[in-house]
């Protein structure tokens, strides 16, 4: 994503306002962080190539922690093979004033670990992303002119980070608006009644492992049906239903080949499909519903969401083993395309059971 910066003056020079870059955070993650470092990585054409967020950690002497030293060191790993040239962190914590000392002794020790990819080019303290919160400019490296064109403004007040052009864009590529807090996304997920049966049956079937069989096939049709079915607006099941997908989602091989319907046209049916049956499911058959979810928000760049089904899935049963995979792949900043291998091989086993579904149309992000 493109974040245009506009000049305004300071005294008689121009310089860069950091605004858009500020107030587009949000936008960038799918909600509004809060205590947060977040790094948005460039490359040369002062294109978003990456974006990650941490909490933010300071000793009781308000020094940058050892762990959060760690983490600088990981993440500049991480931003240099990504081919950034320029890294911006925006710090948002509401307890103590931008125009604190602390913040600008992590930034300085932020530097050091980001030299591979130009260093830190600036980064800005701010108490809240709202409309109208004070940010003010704490590091700016000499070199920023050369990667984002001018020194950037000292201080100012933020925009509406719900209006802004990347807010828009989201809201228009992928229909989905910022969320106020990480913890709306794991209410999303909260657990609710099974179905709305009279009498309900719900069944908690266990993980299917071993080579393919002849049940297979129709377990992966009935979870494409229900992918269809929702395409056309369909909301509803029964406990019979419900039952039938908990039996075939248990399936490994019907989960992997379910994984390439994110990069088709039906990736926004299959993401509600697969955000109801998290709610609704339990045990195993919840775990797997929340991995094709996290595995969807992963591919689209989306990793609090993503990281938030694989907890989910986690909590549904410790032991399953593509949700811990790809949790730990998240953490350790792999890439949506280093994955989209996994997509590849769902499309090559669904024909496999005799399942077509439409090409994809979709490419991971990043």
């Amino acid at each position: 994503m493109e974040i245009t910066l506009t000049a305004r003056l300071e005294g008689s020079d121009p310089v860069a306002d950091p605004d858009p870059l500020i107030a587009a955070v949000p936008a960038l993650l799918g909600f509004v962080p809060e205590r947060s470092i977040v790094l948005m990585c460039f490359d040369d054409r002062r294109q978003v190539i990456a974006t990650m967020r941490h909490d933010l950690q300071f000793t009781r002497g308000g020094r940058t922690s050892a762990s959060m030293r760690s983490l600088f060191e990981h993440l500049g790993g991480l931003a240099e093979s990504y081919g950034a040239c320029g890294v911006i962190a925006v710090m948002i914590d509401d307890r103590y004033e931008p125009t604190d000392e602390r913040y600008v002794r992590i930034s300085r020790d932020m530097a050091r670990e980001f030299a591979g990819t130009g260093g830190l080019a600036a980064a800005f303290a701010v108490g809240e992303l709202r409309a109208g919160a004070y940010w003010r400019t704490v590091w700016q490296a000499r070199g920023s002119a050369t990667v984002f064109g001018h020194e950037f403004a000292s201080d100012g007040t933020l925009s509406d980070p719900q209006a802004s052009p990347a807010a828009l864009h989201r809201a228009f590529e992928t229909g989905r608006v910022v969320l106020h807090s990480r913890s709306e996304i794991a209410a999303m997920m909260t657990p609710v009644e099974h179905c709305t049966d009279l009498v309900c049956t719900a069944m908690t079937p266990a993980a299917l492992r071993g080579p393919m069989c002849d049940a297979d096939a129709p377990r992966l049709a009935r979870v494409y049906e229900a992918v269809l079915e929702r395409a056309c607006g369909s909301t509803s099941f029964t406990c019979a239903q419900l039952n039938g997908l908990a039996e075939a989602l248990v399936s490994v091989h019907v989960r992997d080949a379910a994984i390439g319907l994110s990069m088709t046209v039906h990736r926004d049916a299959a993401q509600s499909l697969w955000l109801d049956l998290t709610r609704r499911l339990s045990g195993t058959p919840r775990a797997a519903a929340a991995t094709l979810l996290g595995h969807l928000h992963y591919m689209e760049g989306s990793g609090a969401f993503a990281a938030t089904a694989f907890d989910v899935a986690h909590e549904a049963d410790p032991s399953y083993g593509l949700a811990n995979l790809l949790d730990t792949a998240l953490m350790n900043g792999m890439r949506p395309q280093e994955l989209a291998g996994l997509a590849e091989l769902a499309f090559d086993l669904a024909h496999r059971l005799g399942v077509s579904f439409p090409p994809a149309t979709h490419r991971a992000a990043g």
